[in-house]
C-alpha cells in the first residue's frame, strides 16, 4: 500500500459500519479463524465475534459435546461453521458429567462445599448424568486450521486444552478463556493456572470482558438487593492477546486480526489505534488510518478534540489512576 495514501474520515458510525470500514482498510486477504469451544446456544446475548460471522469476515470451528446442545447448534444451520462434537482436553478417556443445567456439564465434578458456600445447593441436586468419552486436543485435529481467535467456555478444561493447541495456537492473537476465581468443581484450575499458559505461550492479559459474583447466602440476603451487591467473584471471561512489546516480530496479517477483533469482538478502541498505527509505519495501512478509525468510534468514547498544533502525548498519564493522587 502506498504510504501516501488517505482514507478518508467519517461520522461517528454505530458497530456494524465500523466493522465494515475495518474489514475493507485492513484487507488481509483471507477469513479470520475462530474455534469456539463450549459453543452452545444460551439463549442470551450472542457469541462476541457474531459480527464478524454476520459480515462474512471469519469462519468458526465449534465444539460441543453435550448432545442436547449439539443437537441445537446443529439445527441453527450457522453460516461458515463447521461443528465438532468433541469433548477436547487432554487426549484420552474421561468422564463427561452433563448436567441438568446444560451450562453446568464439564469433566469435572461439581464440588458440593462449594455450591452450598456460594448459596447454590441446587447445582449438586440437580440430575448429573456421567457419560465416558474420548477427549481429543485441538492438535491432533487432522487438517484443524492454525488459528487467529481461540474462545472457551469449558468449565474447567480450559489450562487442557491449551496445553493441546500450541501448535494451533502459534499464530493466534487473542484467546478468550472462562477463568475460574472461585473453584467450583473438584480439581479444576484456576485463573492463575490458565494465566500462567498463556503467558508461557506469548500472550498477555489485556482485559476483563465479564465478571461474575454472587450474593452469599443467609437470613439477611433477602434484605439485599442482589444485582447491586454479590461479593463472591466466581468466574469471568478474561481476553488475552499476543504480546505487543515486541510487536515488530508479528506479521501484518497478525497485527490486522487482532486490530479487528480489538474493534469487533472486545471493544478496545484504543487498542485498535494503536494497532493501526504500527501498520502505518510499515506502509500495509494508511498513515491516516488510525486517525479515520478513531473519527468513528461512539462520542461517549472520545474526549475533548486536542488542538491542532499540540504535540503528540505518548506519555500522557492523564487517564492513568495515579495522576489523580
Amino acid at each position: 500500500m502506498n504510504d501516501a495514501a488517505v482514507v478518508p474520515g467519517g461520522p461517528h458510525t454505530g458497530a456494524r459500519s465500523r466493522a465494515n470500514f475495518l474489514i475493507k482498510l485492513l484487507d488481509a486477504g483471507r477469513p479470520m479463524q475462530i474455534a469456539d469451544v463450549g459453543a452452545r446456544l444460551t439463549g442470551g446475548p450472542g457469541a462476541p465475534y457474531d459480527m464478524l460471522m454476520k459480515l462474512g469476515a471469519a469462519e468458526l470451528s465449534a465444539f460441543e459435546p453435550d448432545a442436547d446442545a449439539l443437537a441445537q447448534l446443529q439445527a441453527a444451520d450457522l453460516v461458515n461453521t463447521k461443528i465438532f462434537p468433541h469433548a477436547v482436553g487432554k487426549p484420552g478417556p474421561a468422564t463427561f458429567y452433563s448436567h441438568q443445567i446444560g451450562t453446568l456439564s464439564s469433566i469435572y465434578r461439581i464440588k458440593e462445599t462449594a455450591a452450598a458456600y456460594l448459596g447454590k445447593n441446587f447445582w449438586a441436586r440437580r440430575k448429573i448424568e456421567e457419560i465416558p468419552m474420548d477427549l481429543v486436543s485441538l492438535d491432533t485435529i487432522a487438517d484443524f486450521p492454525r488459528l487467529d481467535l481461540l474462545k472457551m467456555d469449558a468449565q474447567g478444561a480450559e489450562l487442557d486444552i491449551l496445553r493441546g493447541a500450541k501448535d494451533t495456537l502459534a499464530q493466534a492473537v487473542v484467546v478468550i478463556p472462562e477463568v475460574r476465581f472461585y473453584q467450583m468443581y473438584h480439581d479444576e484450575p484456576m485463573w492463575a493456572d490458565v494465566d500462567s499458559e498463556l503467558r508461557g505461550q506469548g500472550f498477555v492479559l489485556h482485559r476483563f470482558m465479564h465478571q461474575k459474583s454472587v450474593c452469599l447466602p443467609g437470613p439477611q440476603k433477602r434484605r439485599f438487593n442482589v444485582r447491586r451487591n454479590h461479593s463472591q467473584l466466581l468466574d469471568g471471561d478474561a481476553v488475552y492477546i499476543r504480546d505487543l512489546e515486541t510487536w515488530d516480530r508479528l506479521s501484518d496479517v497478525q497485527l490486522k486480526m487482532m486490530a479487528l477483533c480489538a474493534d469487533t469482538v472486545f471493544q478496545s478502541h484504543d487498542l485498535v489505534a494503536y494497532l493501526l498505527d504500527r501498520l502505518g509505519e510499515r506502509g500495509a495501512v494508511p498513515k491516516n488510518a488510525a486517525r479515520a478509525y478513531v473519527d468513528r468510534v461512539p462520542d461517549d468514547i472520545l474526549g475533548p478534540m486536542p488542538e491542532k498544533d499540540a504535540a503528540p502525548a505518548e506519555d500522557d498519564d492523564s487517564g492513568d489512576a495515579d495522576s489523580a493522587k
